[in-house]
């Protein structure tokens, strides 16, 4: 029979105490769906998994198999770990939530059979390096495993709630859940893990406008590709995020025509790359950040390289509005990429630089307001060039 540490007390009835145990079994709260353990710092460091964006998770269904949490927040670890240390009245050890992968009832019952064991090397044999995956508090287990490294005579059993079959969209959802309500999660990370993970298969509108924006940053042959900011961490690489391009996208894409170009016999990931593909080209200073030069106040010519606005959010979400346009023209003509071809050429004169350096002045063409506020503007601007050869005034 499994033996459990009883919860109320120092030892089981059997006289097996808690002292230099590293993982303890303190009892099974519903058969098969949630225990309560506790575990060492040195244990943890040995046993949990953190399924992040950034690296692969064998249980991922995502196309590269990522996880579905950000990257911790590396200057948080040792400010936690410090606060542990003190072992203040307040520095206790809260509960962390591990999703255990496992679902068959003999699967289960081995697992915690070899966990009330303490059988860590047992549990890592029989079950992998991933089968205890962190769904809440990877910065306090982390900030643990850094005290037990500076400190290896810091050694708490930390209380842990254990749930068992919970599949990676599970997961995923209820990690998303959590942290929604408590701090705000990054969009971008919730609509990629929706993409890639907890809606696939749905075919709804919504969906599909994230499919093509997921396309678009990872397509090999997008002009996007390695550009988009995927989970919404602080990138000054990739001001554009996940999330920004999946709302520009929705513009540029709205039911109605997505039907139109379906019902045309058009590749719609093929038409999204072509028309960000003709933007770039036309727009190339602009798009690959070319450097230029200007005169400063003594005459003399300065090579400089310009805040460029064209891959901030309110550039692509006014080019993705105009995208819709070009798209439902371009489905009036027989030629329907050279249609495309043909009204994106005159975003070759579009100045997105800022500000005028060389003139001291504010840039007309890009004199709308930042992120989704000046999408209107910008956009209107962006039409009446490419429609009715309407400039804007300085």
């Amino acid at each position: 029979m499994t033996e459990i540490v009883s919860a109320f007390g120092p030892s089981t009835t059997n006289g097996t105490t808690l002292a230099n145990r590293e993982i303890a079994l303190l009892g099974v709260l519903e058969a098969n769906l949630e225990a309560s353990a506790a575990m060492t710092p040195s244990a943890m460091s040995r046993l949990l998994f953190i399924s992040n964006f950034e690296k692969t998770d064998p249980e991922s269904p995502a196309p590269d198999q990522h996880g579905y949490q950000r990257e911790p927040m590396q200057e948080r670890i040792p400010k936690i770990a410090r606060f542990y240390l003190s072992r203040g009245r307040t520095s206790r050890t809260t509960p962390i939530i591990i999703s255990v992968r496992l679902s068959e009832e003999a699967d289960i019952e081995r697992f915690l059979e070899l966990f009330a064991a303490g059988d860590i090397d047992g549990l890592k044999k029989e079950f992998g390096d991933d089968v205890m995956s962190v769904v809440d508090g990877q910065h306090r287990y982390l900030g643990l495993v850094e005290a037990w490294t500076i400190d290896p005579t810091f050694c708490p059993l930390v209380p842990v709630s254990l749930y068992f079959g919970l599949d990676f969209i599970d997961e995923a959802e209820f990690f998303d859940i959590i942290n929604s309500e408590q701090k705000k999660l990054p969009k971008a990370l919730i609509e990629i893990t929706k993409a890639d993970v907890r809606e696939v298969g749905s075919m709804s509108h919504t969906q599909r406008v994230r499919l093509i924006a997921t396309m678009l940053a990872r397509h090999q042959d997008s002009v996007w590709h390695g550009q988009v900011n995927l989970t919404g961490a602080r990138d000054p690489n990739k001001p554009v995020t996940f999330e920004g391009l999946r709302r520009s996208s929705a513009s540029m894409f709205p039911s109605e025509l997505l039907g139109r170009l379906e019902a045309a016999g058009k590749d719609i990931d093929e038409v999204a790359r072509m028309y960000w593909a003709l933007v770039a080209d036309a727009c190339s200073e602009a798009w690959n950040g070319m450097s230029r030069t200007r005169t400063d106040e003594e005459g003399v010519e300065v090579v400089y390289t310009p805040k460029y606005r064209i891959k901030e959010l309110v550039g692509v979400a006014a080019l993705a509005k105009l995208g819709k346009d070009v798209m439902t023209s371009a489905l009036e003509n027989d030629n329907f990429f050279g249609r495309m071809k043909a009204l994106v050429a005159p975003l070759a004169e579009v100045d997105w630089e800022k500000v005028n350096l060389d003139k001291d002045e504010r840039n007309p063409w890009m004199a709308s307001q930042a992120g989704f506020a000046g999408q209107s503007d910008l956009y209107k601007t962006l039409y009446a060039w490419v429609y009715y050869g309407k400039k804007p005034v300085g």
